[in-house]
């Protein structure tokens, strides 16, 4: 009777070691199923805990409420002088989509308001405030917008239907130490389509030639996650049915590097007048899309504004 009992028992631990086998296969499967998604995750991590450290580097000294010091506070709340308006117009000429080589023209409004230098509404930041401020670097949050991209743009975009615009969540993160400027921006869609969100960086400085003209040379970078990506750059089973492109995917990763120029004139106390061009570089599983034609992307612009 005792023999049997043993054979029982070691079939039955064979079969609790292959159900374990089985279990590790699985779970291997699983952690190798997402590689981008890890990757994305990992270096959200490092941006979250770089962007903490820099915090406390820069605010743990003398960081102190945004706005100007307390000796530099004059007036009431809504006192003119508080108060910064600049409105204009801005005419642009840029791709279609982000890889088209198609271009077109675009009028814009341009907006920037600010009171105390702490509250603003701007064209391109959206509207927000900065809530911490060290003299030499601030963080702040706005909310902003995000165009989305239509079929109808474009013949390359045929069969792969329109990503909704909508609102976006920033979190902005501005260095300055007298003409260099360091500003990074997180950028999150958070009503219409779920893109994912993008990280935008900017290395820029002001030189001065005489008193009325400003140049202001940049380069920037791009990261973007794999919804992102995956929305703009790749190309699902579905879509590849309907517009005859090749089947693609996007990981997340470094989208583009870029490099700008922006002049601005003053012509007598109110008015400017400026003028930029751009060159913005596709790179990684962007550049690779099918749905790009040139990875070199130009931009040209020219506006007037006036300070009220």
């Amino acid at each position: 009777m005792d023999e049997p009992d043993e054979k029982e028992k070691e079939k039955e631990k064979e079969k609790e070691k292959e159900k374990e086998k089985q279990t590790k296969q699985k779970n291997g499967r699983n952690e190798t199923k997402n590689p981008l998604k890890k990757r994305e995750a990992t270096m959200m991590k490092r941006t979250i805990l770089a962007t903490i450290f820099m915090g406390l580097i820069f605010f743990s000294t003398d960081g102190h409420a945004a706005g100007p010091p307390p000796e530099k506070q004059t007036g009431y709340p809504g006192a003119a002088k508080d108060w910064t308006v600049r409105l204009g117009a801005l005419a642009m000429h840029r791709p279609v989509y982000q890889g088209s080589d198609d271009y077109k023209g675009y009028a814009l409004p341009m907006i920037d308001i600010s009171w105390r230098d702490t509250i603003f509404l701007n064209s391109f930041k959206g509207l927000g405030a900065y809530f911490l401020d060290s003299g030499r670097a601030r963080l702040g949050a706005s909310i902003g917008w995000a165009f989305g991209r239509d079929e109808s743009d474009s013949n390359d975009l045929t069969g792969l239907g329109d990503i909704d615009p909508g609102a976006t969540a920033n979190a902005l993160f501005e260095w300055k130490s007298k003409d260099l400027i360091i500003n990074a921006r997180y950028q999150r869609q958070i009503t219409g389509e779920e893109t994912g969100f993008q990280v935008h960086t900017r290395l820029g400085y002001r030189f001065r030639l005489g008193k009325k003209t400003t140049l202001r040379p940049s380069v920037r970078t791009t990261f973007s996650s794999s919804e992102y990506m995956e929305r703009h750059f790749s190309v699902s089973p579905a879509q590849s049915a309907g517009s005859g492109q090749p089947v693609y995917e996007a990981g997340a990763g470094l989208k583009s590097v870029g490099f700008q120029m922006m002049a601005i004139r003053r012509a007598g106390q109110r008015w400017g007048v400026q003028v930029m061009g751009g060159y913005t570089l596709l790179i990684g599983d962007a550049a690779d899309s099918p749905l790009v034609k040139n990875e070199g992307q130009f931009t040209f612009g020219a506006g007037l504004s006036y300070m009220f």
